[in-house]
């Protein structure tokens, strides 16, 4: 969790929300570029690279998959399936048969995008510096370009299925004659307009803002320890102290993990003290508080992230369901 040599709090931050971006007119990487022909190229490098992850992941489950005593992997494949299967049972009640996969691709794949937000701020992009690249985002699902992708796809496909399911002649119904008959058709085909625009917005905007405000939190965090990139900070005793305040966060919080509770508080209230008494460097109390606030984040963000690619499947079933629902 150290962070990379911007020594500046704003600079360091605006640095982690910085694309590597690729203009494909220009044929180059460029910087803060804004158009339509300027590509996110780590947004992604990244989605391509995670959704080939799970295919992997599914095929191998698929090949070494048995009818007898099924191994761990396999029992943790299945489990998925089922349950996507049984969300897609209660929502849609329909034949398309390709909603089930649909479903859950769209679970996975969004759940393996929110996942690199657990990973250490500066493991990546500290990696890609060293490799000349100067800026680079893991996190896909906080990008509002893919985000609103994957809703806008989910959106379209909803929609022309609803041509397969109703035909031309049930879906201009619906646009002309709905809510309010024949007589207000301007009124009904503007408001089936916005109804249906709503869905991709809202679906992808959702996924967006919820993993962008966790990025943010876990680069606000690795603040704490900012200082210690600063080519003077850099000292054997600092970096002691740095080490030294990560083992008491891990010692506080394997503590509290095997119920020894008061012995982990009695730590966590210990290591303040020690560093206003001058006994821990103020490097040591900068680490101990950022792993520490880093690891109840951390926990509380799985549920965020679990959430966010539940309810984006959820909302790609009752969007397709809405499409082959006759009115």
């Amino acid at each position: 969790m150290a962070t990379e040599t911007t020594h500046d709090t704003g600079g360091y931050i605006l640095h982690h929300l910085t694309f590597l971006q690729y203009d494909l007119q220009k044929k180059e990487i460029v910087e803060n570029a804004t158009g339509f022909w300027v590509l996110n190229l780590d947004s992604v490098v990244f989605s391509i690279a995670l959704g080939l992850v799970f295919l992997f992941l599914f095929w191998a489950a698929a090949r070494k998959a048995t009818s007898g005593v099924p191994g761990r992997f396999q029992n943790f494949i299945e489990l998925c399936i089922e349950f996507v299967d049984s969300q897609v049972k209660d929502a849609y009640h329909h034949g398309a048969k390709f909603v089930a996969p649909m479903a859950l691709t769209v679970v996975v794949w969004v759940f393996l995008m929110n996942f690199m937000d657990m990973l250490p701020v500066d493991l990546f992009p500290s990696a890609a510096r060293a490799l000349g690249v100067e800026h680079l985002r893991i996190l896909p699902s906080a990008d509002p370009n893919i985000a609103l992708a994957m809703s806008i796809t989910v959106f379209l496909t909803a929609f022309v299925y609803s041509f397969i399911a109703k035909g031309f002649k049930g879906v201009g119904a619906e646009f002309l004659f709905h809510p309010f008959g024949k007589w207000l058709m301007p009124v009904n085909f503007l408001l089936k307009c916005v109804e249906e625009l709503a869905k991709p917005i809202s679906q992808g905007l959702r996924l967006f803002g919820n993993m962008y405000a966790g990025e943010i939190i876990f680069i606000l965090l690795a603040c704490f320890t900012l200082g210690l990139n600063a080519p003077e900070a850099s000292t054997p005793t600092n970096l002691g102290a740095f080490a030294l305040g990560c083992v008491l966060a891990v010692v506080t919080v394997l503590l509290f993990a095997r119920n020894k509770a008061l012995l982990g508080l009695g730590l966590f209230l210990a290591v303040p003290v020690l560093a206003m008494a001058g006994v821990v460097p103020g490097a040591g109390l900068g680490a101990y508080e950022q792993i520490l606030l880093a690891t109840g984040w951390t926990i509380f963000h799985i549920l965020i992230i679990l959430l966010q690619a539940y309810i984006f499947m959820v909302l790609t079933v009752v969007y397709m369901a809405m499409a082959a629902d006759h009115h």
